[in-house]
């Protein structure tokens, strides 16, 4: 009972004090989730230990909850309509360049250190993932709108799904090489990437049918958070992709739902407290005692991965610098918050080879802990360059109104 009371205690505190955190950091100019993952890591075991290792993994289903509700709500920038309006081929062109800079540059440098290509290959992968859950908060924050914002989420989603395709056919080459049969070795990742995308569109599909059958908004919320919950739950018991179930489920009901719009206001009453709580769980999991080990490995991922995005986005604007021309200057900073895609598959490795993996996990770990303290603030500053934040009057008026819809749908 006293273990349970102080879980309990802990989960309180944490989003209390995130949520503090919060506020402090919106009134000195710095978006509201680095001040939820400073929280975090003064809370966790790198400062005081009032959370420890065992109580986030036992607090694991926070994590497993706010995460599909971040990567359902990306998976929305896919919206046929929105793609279209941005431009598909241009935004694949972005996507194309700048994982390719980062995934060349990384593991370029990693070659140029003495490591073989197998491992340069796994540090250019993590390298082209960026973390949605930072991204995404930044952006509601600060109501930003406008060409560089439209394309921000989209490329996020984009770069995930390329970071975890790549990893599963890295990783199914290094099974086949460590001896296991090939078909096993070959049809695993195929396995896991089929079969996490038809899942998540059966449960798009569901969600879209169950929607005309609700009778009030609130039973809209519940089959929301029971698709999303389900979906979870299915890709850890199938051994598939979680993430990547969520993300294509979003996508999938923003094109079939004609209520895919009020799905997401609906959402957002609930997520706010999860994410606080997600911030400073994940804050209290980043460790400051890494930060020595990172040496010239870190460095050259710190910064190849910073080169690589940014000058890959420059190179893809070329073509349309005169009308956008924020679009190649500031939306490779804007690409740069790094976390839960490339701890597990730093994770993965280390769990299946762990030779690699310990390498590995430590550049990542060490790294993730300026890219997740750093990327909110490059993110906002980006947007803020280009133009796309309002005034703060504006943002004002505009909370003013998102706290009116949502009163009036309580109401209903």
């Amino acid at each position: 009972m006293t273990f349970v009371l102080n879980e309990l205690f802990d989960l309180g505190a944490a989003i209390l004090l995130g949520l503090l955190g919060g506020k402090l950091a919106h009134r000195v100019k710095i978006p509201r989730v680095t001040g939820y993952l400073l929280i975090g890591l003064l809370l966790g075991p790198s400062s005081t230990g009032m959370i420890t290792g065992s109580m986030v993994e036992n607090l694991g289903v926070i994590n497993d909850v706010a995460l599909g509700l971040i990567l359902f709500a990306i998976g929305n920038e896919f919206e046929w309509s929105h793609l279209r309006r941005v431009g598909i081929r241009a935004l694949m062109r972005l996507a194309i360049y700048e994982t390719i800079g980062a995934f060349v540059v990384v593991g370029g440098g990693f070659l140029l250190l003495g490591h073989d290509l197998v491992f340069a290959m796994l540090a250019g992968t993590a390298a082209v993932a960026t973390a949605p859950a930072a991204t995404l908060l930044v952006v509601r924050e600060y109501h930003t709108r406008g060409p560089l914002t439209d394309r921000l989420l989209a490329l996020v989603a984009v770069n995930n799904l390329i970071a975890l395709g790549l990893f599963r056919l890295i990783k199914g080459l290094m099974n086949l090489e460590a001896g296991i049969e090939p078909a096993l070795a070959l049809l695993t990742p195929v396995y896991e990437l089929v079969v996490s995308i038809a899942l998540g569109y059966l449960l798009g599909k569901l969600l879209s049918i169950w929607e005309s059958r609700i009778d009030e908004l609130s039973e809209l919320l519940l089959v929301t958070i029971g698709i999303i919950l389900l979906g979870t739950g299915l890709g850890q018991l199938l051994h598939l992709s979680p993430m990547l179930v969520a993300m294509v489920a979003g996508a999938t009901v923003a094109n079939s739902s004609y209520l895919h719009r009020l799905i997401y206001v609906e959402q957002r009453q609930l997520e706010q407290p999860l994410y606080i709580a997600f911030f400073v769980l994940a804050g209290s999991t980043l460790r400051l005692d890494v930060l020595p080990q990172m040496g010239i490995a870190g460095l050259v991922y710190l910064f190849g991965r910073m080169f690589g995005k940014i000058g890959g986005v420059w190179l893809a604007g070329r073509r349309y610098r005169r009308e956008f021309p924020a679009i190649s200057n500031y939306l490779g900073m804007t690409l740069l918050c790094q976390a839960g895609v490339a701890i597990g598959i730093a994770y993965e490795v280390k769990d299946t080879f762990p030779e690699v993996g310990m390498l590995l996990t430590t550049v990542v770990l060490a790294t993730v802990v300026v890219n997740e303290t750093a990327g909110p603030f490059l993110v906002r500053l980006g947007l803020d360059l280009a133009g796309e934040i309002p005034s703060e009057s504006e943002i004002h008026e505009l909370e003013g109104v998102n706290l009116a819809g949502t009163a009036e749908g309580d109401g209903s």
